[in-house]
């Protein structure tokens, strides 16, 4: 066989294979296609019987498939709990907006929540990461409590207003916070309180931040960009020192977290600069009744 019917042969063989790919590829393209178009139409079906926690889980998972993107913003549109209905403990969740990394020009991030608990309808969730530079009070050696703390007001006020939009609000509920004495010295931990973003306190630190594992992943916390632009303080690994609501060992101090994850039940002077996690529940109940 001469050079040029062995070159003619190699062409041919090289498009035959071409074509093969291209055939394969393609009739994986329709296949993967039809799976989405019938995932599509489960969603569907899932949202007209009343299910629309899985009805979101699809749409979400179908990314920009149709119009999946904008009827999975319908449902959070008509019921905010949605998105989080399916989260279990240990799970890391998005809900509202804060500023974190420091250009204000782009808008608020996402804010991650790690969610510490789950009671039936109820999701107990901490930020994931320091937020805030903020003093617990700003009047130094003034004997303060939670309830009349200068970081109460904030995180009820301002930080509520800012990062919540107001259907976000409504799934945010009002609750009581009995805030226990300091546990070693009993210094008064002050009035129950109704809050509906709150730092944590002694009793949850315990619960929440016991053992080196969870002091690792829940109570060493990183600083945001926006944090951590001031004066805060933050460690080689970005983590910063974060307050908890209660009392210290004298009523001028309060309790916080350290840059590793350790609760300190002695605490620092009030009107010290650390890092804010606040902490909140979500109602997931289903709109109207009970949950699917």
């Amino acid at each position: 066989m001469t050079r040029a019917r062995l070159s003619q042969a190699s062409i041919k063989k090289g498009a035959v294979v071409l074509a093969t790919v291209l055939l394969a590829l393609t009739l994986g393209f329709v296949v993967y296609n039809h799976q989405r178009g019938e995932r599509y139409a489960e969603a569907v079906r899932l949202a007209e019987a009343g299910d629309t926690s899985g009805a979101y889980a699809i749409f979400v998972g179908l990314g920009g498939y149709a119009d999946a993107a904008q009827r999975g913003a319908g449902l959070v549109e008509k019921d905010p709990a949605v998105p989080y209905r399916r989260a279990a403990k240990g799970d890391v969740i998005d809900f509202g907006s804060f500023e974190q990394d420091g250009n204000e020009a782009n808008g608020p991030e996402p804010i991650q929540w790690i969610v510490l608990e789950r009671f039936d309808d109820r999701l107990l969730v901490l930020s994931a990461d320091v937020l805030e530079a903020r003093q617990y009070n700003h009047v130094p050696f003034q004997d303060v409590t939670w309830a009349d703390s200068d970081l109460r007001a904030w995180m009820n006020g301002d930080f509520f207003t800012a990062a919540f939009t107001p259907s976000q609000q409504g799934i945010i509920p009002s609750v009581l916070n009995e805030n226990a004495d300091q546990s070693i010295a009993g210094t008064p931990g002050g009035a129950p309180t109704q809050d509906r973003v709150f730092a944590l306190s002694e009793q949850e630190s315990v619960v929440y931040l016991s053992g080196s594992a969870n002091r690792s992943d829940i109570g060493a916390a990183p600083a945001s960009q926006a944090a951590a632009s001031g004066p805060l303080a933050v460690s080689e690994d970005g983590t910063a020192d974060w307050w908890l609501r209660s009392p210290g060992t004298y009523a001028f101090a309060a309790q916080y977290v350290d840059t590793a994850g350790a609760p300190l039940p002695s605490g620092a002077n009030v009107d010290v600069l650390y890092g804010v996690r606040p902490a909140l529940w979500i109602d997931i109940a289903e709109v109207g009744g009970g949950q699917q």
